[in-house]
């Protein structure tokens, strides 16, 4: 079932940003005013308003070209290609963005070869389709909102297609997080779930949560046990 990408975008918090940057109403000669940095939102619905705007493609030299192409390095047959591949991206990208590594691969799947399959990623880029950095970011702070670890991100994001140096250096740019209090965190949310069982039951099913996360076997071990029997004395504490 299609992600609504307003949904999509609302459920992470992303505001709407202005598409351009605003006009003072100065001579046709001054300094043109700077888009602003792509956002999440921005580029989702730049997506969608291209793939209902767009005419049909269809499909080899029919595809809609753009007139900006270079006719001296584009042959017509490789026009028509990049139309119906960059036709293809805005399909793809319409209710949720992509990597481009994913969009890359489905293309190759579709037959479109290396020369095409950048010549549209890269007229993607310019429509603000795509873009990989923005992605990562939202991804690596909705998963770290779910108790994810840096091993279980790295895992998930390679198969949404990113490479391992994409990965890396998004969890850089985001490396405030204490992994040993991450893993209490969500320790914690486990063991008042657990409060029914015997502690040590409670233990092991913590420990297997965080790990599934991502978090190293002897680091949920501890924040396992921390969080269960902080709990039990609390509630002890409490029914006194």
């Amino acid at each position: 079932m299609p992600v609504d990408a307003e949904g999509w975008l609302a459920a992470r918090g992303v505001r709407r940003e202005p598409l351009v940057g605003a006009t003072n109403g100065a001579a046709n000669d001054a300094a043109p005013v700077p888009a602003p940095p792509v956002r999440p939102r921005e580029f989702v619905d730049l997506a969608r308003q291209s793939a209902s705007d767009a005419p049909p493609s269809t499909g080899g030299s029919g595809a809609s070209i753009a007139p900006d192409d270079d006719p001296t390095t584009v042959s017509d047959e490789a026009r028509g290609d990049v139309g119906a591949a960059l036709a293809f991206i805005r399909r793809s990208t319409a209710n949720a963005p992509q990597s481009e590594g994913r969009l890359r691969t489905k293309l190759r799947d579709r037959g479109h070869d290396e020369v095409t399959t950048e010549s549209a990623l890269e007229r993607a880029r310019a429509e603000r389709l795509v873009d990989d950095e923005v992605l990562l970011d939202v991804l690596i702070a909705e998963r770290r909102a779910r108790g994810h670890a840096d091993a279980r991100l790295r895992r998930d994001l390679r198969g949404r297609g990113f490479t391992g140096l994409q990965v890396d250096e998004a969890l850089a740019r985001s490396a405030d997080t204490d992994p040993a209090a991450a893993a209490f965190a969500v320790a914690r949310e486990q063991a008042a779930r657990q409060r029914a069982v015997d502690p040590e039951v409670a233990v092991r099913r913590t420990v297997g949560a965080l790990v599934r996360r991502g978090h190293p076997e002897g680091l949920a071990r501890k924040a396992a046990r921390d969080a269960v029997y902080a709990d039990r004395e609390q509630r002890s504490a409490a029914e006194r």
